[in-house]
């Protein structure tokens, strides 16, 4: 079956950077608190589940080594082999069964000095059955 996955690439300082941006809170009654990420990127329903991130601690300006050992790594890498990155990136977050462009704010990027994300695009995958 296909599925959207989007991406977004930036550089912060370290994983555990990453970590808190991403970090989900929860209130005294248990409803979720978004992340920064969620915030920031205004992004819609997605399952919480279906999220890869990775920090490498050199930057690169190769997509195909930045996407290197994620889920799907094979069918993102042909989708994106063309894609010129023009900036050298150390982050990478994967929505999977995501599609930003349809179902979130369309916030292209973010810059706060001591971090930057910016939404790349939305791929397609097939699934795998297990």
């Amino acid at each position: 079956m296909k599925k959207d996955v989007s991406l977004w690439l930036g550089n912060f300082s370290n994983f555990d950077e990453v970590e808190k941006y991403t970090k989900i809170m929860y209130n005294d009654d248990g409803d979720s608190i978004p992340s920064v990420f969620e915030k920031e990127f205004k992004l819609g329903y997605y399952d919480r589940s279906f999220i890869e991130k990775d920090w490498v601690p050199e930057a690169q300006n190769d997509i195909k080594e930045l996407l290197r050992d994620f889920s799907y790594d094979d069918q993102l890498i042909k989708q994106f082999k063309d894609f010129k990155l023009n900036a050298k990136y150390n982050t990478i977050i994967l929505i999977y069964h995501y599609n930003y462009e349809k179902d979130g704010g369309a916030i292209n990027s973010v810059d706060k000095g001591e971090y930057t994300l910016r939404f790349i695009d939305t791929a397609i995958y097939v699934e795998e059955s297990i």
